[in-house]
């Protein structure tokens, strides 16, 4: 009865028919929760929920429209779709990636989520309920699945590359994508780091120098070298050794001038690894080709 009387007085303030969204106003979460307990239960178990009362960023009658918008036409409609007011409220699960984001963005004003708008998701037109889930995620980020399903579920290759038998430890639970990645946003492909090579030496410091004589590749980027998410060959290189090293590295091993050269290109193309004998491939502080 008492949702028949709050309906019935909504309708004699804002006649069915006359709606507008700039009319709109507050009504409060009571109201809201006399048609959408089911939401109302799912959201107060979640993240969201939980940490409202703590915050206090929004008040806790104004809950449901600090993020749906004024419900006072929505609720005067009465559940009928076909009256002006019933398309007042905003619903995120049909609204554009845009309006999604900028209603997000009212409380998240992390430096994490500082880089969304130039970030390769949103430039595809990704919206935050994608991955996250105001009234039913789990976790610490309201997460519709785990953060490497999460990711996954698009990025199927990484998620392939994964499972080859050189790669990061992922899948053992040792790291996940986001320890590499940003989803909101960051310089090449989303990277936590200014560039590919201070991603890596966030891990691998010791490959990072300086040396007094440094292999090129290293400092133009890893992934000369190295596949990131995953390879069939030992240490995520692109290619088994030697091959790998003779893409550049063709004298003295591979030049046929003469006899003496060509017995050395034959030598070479038996042994299994060039850093059997040029150890530290990274960089040096010896002379003589990287040779330690």
């Amino acid at each position: 009865m008492r949702k028949l009387n709050w309906i019935a007085a909504l309708a004699l303030v804002v006649p069915f028919g006359t709606a507008s969204a700039e009319t709109a106003t507050m009504v409060g979460s009571d109201t809201c929760i006399a048609c959408h307990s089911e939401q109302a239960a799912s959201f107060n178990g979640s993240l969201h929920g939980k940490k409202i009362s703590v915050t206090k960023i929004v008040a806790a009658d104004k809950t449901c429209e600090s993020c749906h918008g004024a419900g006072s036409l929505h609720a005067a409609a009465a559940g009928d779709k076909t009256n002006a007011g019933f398309a007042t409220i905003k619903n995120p699960a049909t609204a554009d990636s845009k309006t999604v984001a900028k209603a997000c963005f009212t409380c998240h004003n992390e430096k994490a989520v500082m880089l969304w708008s130039t970030s390769s998701h949103a430039q595809t037109g990704m919206s935050c309920n994608k991955c996250h889930s105001v009234h039913n995620g789990v976790g610490p980020k309201n997460l519709k699945k785990s953060s490497n399903e999460t990711c996954t579920q698009c990025h199927s290759k990484q998620k392939a590359d994964g499972k080859l038998p050189s790669h990061h430890p992922i899948e053992e639970g040792k790291m996940g994508c986001v320890s590499c990645h940003n989803p909101h946003g960051g310089p090449m492909g989303n990277l936590k780091a200014e560039s590919v090579n201070e991603t890596c030496f966030k891990c691998h410091a010791e490959k990072a120098g300086p040396f007094a004589h440094e292999h090129a590749p290293v400092t133009e980027s890893c992934t000369v070298c190295h596949k990131p998410h995953g390879s069939a060959n030992e240490a995520l290189l692109k290619q088994p050794q030697p091959y790998l090293c003779l893409r550049c590295h063709k004298w003295p091993h591979t030049e046929t001038t003469n006899l003496a050269n060509a017995e050395s290109s034959t030598k070479i193309l038996d042994r299994s690894r060039c850093t059997d004998c040029h150890s530290e491939i990274h960089g040096s502080d010896y002379k003589g080709a990287l040779k330690n």
